[in-house]
């Protein structure tokens, strides 16, 4: 599982969902979660984003077309016969992001490159204390 030290930034909120809005250093996050959230409670604390390995998105060129794409540096790269794990830093956090081999071996991917990755906001889950937010 990857995890980011964040802070809630913004909150919307509807009767059954919430449209949550973290920083990550100076890099914005966006997250869905199916249920209600408090504005007044929440907005300026910390948080903790976890993310399967699965749901990393690797993109060779930058891309803005849509919520959660960030840069990061390749550190390491394991190709297996089905999936490969790629190591990737993130400002001063280290990622995983396990995709399929010959997706991977379409985007020409090498260690040390700068690329792109993104996850859905719906694949983000928001950990605050102990039991989530």
């Amino acid at each position: 599982m990857n995890t980011l030290q964040a802070t809630i930034t913004d909150i919307t909120s509807s009767q059954y969902l919430s449209c949550i809005r973290v920083a990550v250093g100076d890099d914005a996050f966006h997250l869905l979660l199916a249920e209600p959230s408090n504005k007044d409670e929440l907005i300026h604390t910390p948080a903790t984003l976890a993310f399967k390995e699965t749901e990393v998105i690797l993109l060779k060129d930058a891309a803005q077309t849509t919520a959660n794409i960030q840069r990061a540096t390749v550190q390491k790269i394991e190709r297996g016969m089905v999936l490969s794990q790629i190591t990737l830093l993130y400002q001063e956090t280290t990622l995983t992001a396990l995709v399929p081999t010959l997706t991977f071996e379409l985007l020409g991917i090498t260690n040390g490159d700068d690329v792109s990755w993104m996850v859905q906001p719906s694949e983000i889950s928001l950990l605050r204390g102990q039991h989530g937010i």
